[in-house]
């Protein structure tokens, strides 16, 4: 019997109940294929076929004993998986909902508030600066002052000029180009008396931005740079124009900068990255 008769025989015994079950676990088998792709962190994907091969292979060979511990295995392999893959998890679980713009997005908010914080700069002024991308962050939020306006440079001569925020405090601002809030803190934080400490805030924003998309920036009047938390990694003493190409590349800002060379303060310095656990 050659192969092609050996296919036509097989075909005549499958039912349609046989052709549903065939494609409810396909169905199932590419989700959880396609979900373990998208870790970036750590590549599953080639474990999980691994073991897949291993269990067809061990029925295939008539190896008794060793698809029977595969297959009787196989939920607790599923969990281990799911147990590695906690950190995709959390991140999308961190925020309950992510956040619909239903005002067309202000294009030049970023440059805006780049040329007040070298103007802060040079006053010799701080700022801690909270960035919402597209995980919600007002659940985890106290503001002392919500607001919602658009970034001009009105509002930030007002808010700067005049003081009317505290150093030691979070300016709340949104990436469609409005401020939510003025002096926001953590409802759960590692230090709940504020940030006396000036490095305090740095605890906080490596556990906030490794579960979501949110940038914290501090500025360093001191030596004319900043330090950045994003992705759960600080970047500390970079300059402003460094400061603006990761802050465009992580929200996909949509307009080329405006912000020439000539406005950095600091030359020769290396950028350093740290890791800092939470």
């Amino acid at each position: 019997m050659d192969i092609y008769t050996f296919m036509r025989w097989q075909m005549r015994l499958l039912t349609w109940q046989d052709c549903a079950e065939i494609f409810f676990f396909s169905c199932m088998f590419y989700s959880l294929t396609h979900w373990l792709k998208k870790d970036s962190d750590k590549n599953l994907l080639p474990y999980f076929y691994g073991y897949c091969a291993l269990a067809f292979a061990s029925y295939t060979l008539q190896l008794p004993t060793v698809t029977y511990c595969a297959f009787l295995f196989s939920p607790v392999v599923i969990m281990l998986f799911i147990l590695f893959h906690q950190e995709t998890l959390q991140r999308n679980m961190i925020a309950l909902k992510n956040i619909q713009l239903n005002a067309p997005v202000q294009h030049d908010w970023l440059e805006i508030i780049i040329r007040h914080m070298l103007k802060l700069l040079n006053e010799k002024k701080s700022l801690l600066l909270l960035l919402e991308n597209s995980d919600a962050l007002s659940n985890y939020l106290i503001s002392a002052y919500p607001l919602h306006a658009h970034i001009t440079d009105g509002i930030c001569n007002l808010l700067f000029e005049k003081e009317l925020y505290d150093p030691i405090s979070m300016l709340w601002i949104r990436t469609d180009g409005t401020i939510r809030g003025i002096n926001c803190v953590w409802k759960a934080s590692w230090h709940p008396s504020q940030y006396k400490d000036p490095n305090a805030w740095i605890d906080d924003a490596v556990a906030y931005t490794t579960k979501t998309d949110a940038t914290i920036v501090q500025l360093l009047p001191e030596s004319h740079t900043c330090t950045v938390a994003i992705n759960g990694t600080i970047h500390e003493q970079i300059s402003m124009d460094h400061l603006a190409q990761l802050i465009k590349q992580h929200i996909k800002y949509p307009m080329q900068s405006n912000i020439k060379k000539g406005y950095e303060y600091v030359t020769g310095k290396k950028d350093r990255v740290a890791q800092r656990a939470p």
